[in-house]
C-alpha cells in the first residue's frame, strides 16, 4: 500500500509542478503580447529638443531660475512622455503629459531653486518616453552669486 501512496503523491506533485510551469509560460506570453500591443499602438518615435542645454548665467542666491525647453515629435508615431526626472531636488521639471502626434510640439519648464547653493551648478533632467533611445537628457547650468554675509551681534565702534 505504501508504494502506491508514494507513487500517487509523486505523480500529483509532478503534474502540479508542470501545471505551474505551464501557467507561468502562459502569463509571460500574455505580458509579452500586451507589451507588443502597447508598442504597436504608440510605437517608438523620436523627440528633438530645440536646445539640449540652457545656461542661466549668473543668478542671485535665493532666486528661482526658470526656463522653458520646447521639443518636437520628429518620429512617425505618437509621442508619450512617461516622466521627467531631475538629478537633484533643487531642480523641478514640469512637462507636457499629453500624447503628441508626429510633427507636434510640447514644452518642459525647468525650475532651479538656488537657495543655499552658491557657486557653479550643472544639473540634468532625464526625459523618459516611448523614444529610441528611451531617455533624453536635458541640462541646465549657471553660477549662483552668494548672498552677502551679514554681521550679527553687538559691536562697539572705537
Amino acid at each position: 500500500m505504501k508504494p502506491i501512496s508514494i507513487f500517487i503523491l509523486v505523480s500529483v506533485l509532478v503534474v502540479g509542478l508542470h501545471s505551474c510551469d505551464y501557467l507561468k509560460s502562459q502569463e509571460k506570453a500574455l505580458v509579452d503580447s500586451l507589451v507588443a500591443t502597447s508598442d504597436s499602438v504608440l510605437g517608438v518615435t523620436q523627440i528633438k529638443f530645440d536646445e539640449a542645454e540652457f545656461n542661466f548665467g549668473d543668478i542671485k542666491e535665493g532666486d528661482t531660475a526658470k526656463h522653458v525647453f520646447e521639443f518636437t515629435n520628429v518620429g512617425t508615431s505618437p509621442l508619450k512622455i512617461e516622466s521627467a526626472k531631475p538629478s537633484c531636488g533643487c531642480t523641478t521639471p514640469d512637462i507636457t503629459k499629453d500624447i503628441i502626434a508626429p510633427g507636434g510640439r510640447g514644452k518642459m519648464t525647468v525650475m532651479f531653486n538656488s537657495n543655499g547653493r552658491p557657486g557653479d551648478f550643472n544639473k540634468s533632467v532625464n526625459v523618459l518616453a516611448n523614444t529610441n533611445p528611451e531617455v533624453t537628457e536635458i541640462r541646465i547650468k549657471g553660477h549662483v552669486i552668494p548672498k552677502p554675509e551679514s554681521i550679527e551681534g553687538p559691536f562697539i565702534k572705537k
